[in-house]
């Protein structure tokens, strides 16, 4: 006995349409709206997507790797665009933290905070001169989202500029306000690897954050110091605040090598602490985002 059905025009093409979208990453509406964004400047020539994107393994906890090519003698006027467009059109939380984990592929990186459907996602943007985006694609495996039609000549006098721009970004010390955004993120990045049960990853970056911690005492309590990195750290303990912060950092360096979801908080909270003490006004100019970042984690431990 054969069973007969009538079909009803477009309504299978409507419900897969419709079942795409429920299941795609979020991601990609995100995605969609920066390359309207991105796409509207001239100066801009190429933007491309890299990692789980690029590579069809994305997931509801994914990063979105976006790496921007700039034409070579607008490079810096663009990288000082960012953060007002990011904040402005996007509401990111904090002004971009400079990467100083992702390799030197040509460029420089950017990380933003980016509130989407009730939780924050992690944009690392990427951007690099035109002369230069062949051979960050081929390098970082990057997938080409869209092409300029025209991309002008770029002159030798340029290509200078750009590098003389991007060296300039590599080896600016980050001051007080910037570290503080960097525990931020670091702690968000912290929190994700450990969710997913990246081991390695995660002691990686609490490693970064007790550096962070370190890095904020010596730029608040001895920026001319000439001594870098772990040397000579008691030289900050001249005063109350300093040998407070040194209890700080020793407890810091005394946690297990294996993080908790509660001990990276608690490593936010010492960065923060240490903040408090000696850069108060630097850490209250970000108290309205340091309250939305706090929110958006407890939200995120609540789901």
């Amino acid at each position: 006995m054969t069973t007969s059905t009538t079909a009803v025009p477009g309504t299978s093409v409507e419900r897969l349409e419709e079942l795409a979208a429920a299941h795609r990453p979020e991601q990609l509406v995100l995605l969609e709206r920066l390359m309207d964004a991105l796409t509207a400047c001239d100066a801009v020539t190429h933007l491309m997507v890299r990692g789980s994107l690029a590579s069809g393994t994305a997931d509801r906890l994914s990063d979105l790797d976006l790496v921007v090519a700039v034409h070579d003698g607008q490079l810096p006027q663009l990288v000082d665009h960012l953060d007002p467009l990011l904040g402005t059109q996007f509401g990111a939380l904090l002004p971009g933290w400079r990467d100083t984990i992702v390799g030197q592929l040509g460029g420089t990186g950017r990380v933003y905070l980016l509130p989407h459907a009730g939780h924050l996602l992690q944009l690392d943007l990427y951007v690099c001169p035109t002369s230069t985006a062949q051979a960050v694609q081929q390098r970082s495996g990057a997938r080409v989202l869209w092409q300029s039609g025209h991309t002008p000549e770029i002159a030798e006098a340029e290509r200078a500029q750009a590098s003389l721009a991007l060296e300039h970004l590599a080896s600016a010390a980050p001051d007080c306000t910037a570290l503080i955004v960097q525990a931020v993120v670091l702690h968000a990045m912290l929190r994700k690897r450990l969710r997913r049960g990246q081991t390695y990853i995660a002691f990686g970056l609490q490693h970064h954050l007790v550096e962070t911690c370190r890095d904020l005492i010596r730029t608040a309590l001895a920026p001319h110091s000439r001594h870098h990195g772990w040397y000579h750290l008691a030289e900050v303990g001249h005063t109350a605040a300093g040998r407070a912060c040194l209890r700080e950092l020793h407890d810091a360096v005394r946690q297990p090598a294996a993080s908790t979801l509660k001990q990276a908080d608690r490593a936010l909270e010492r960065i923060l602490r240490i903040a408090q003490n000696v850069a108060p006004t630097q850490l209250a100019a970000l108290s309205g985002e340091l309250a939305a970042y706090r929110a958006y984690q407890e939200q995120e431990d609540e789901r």
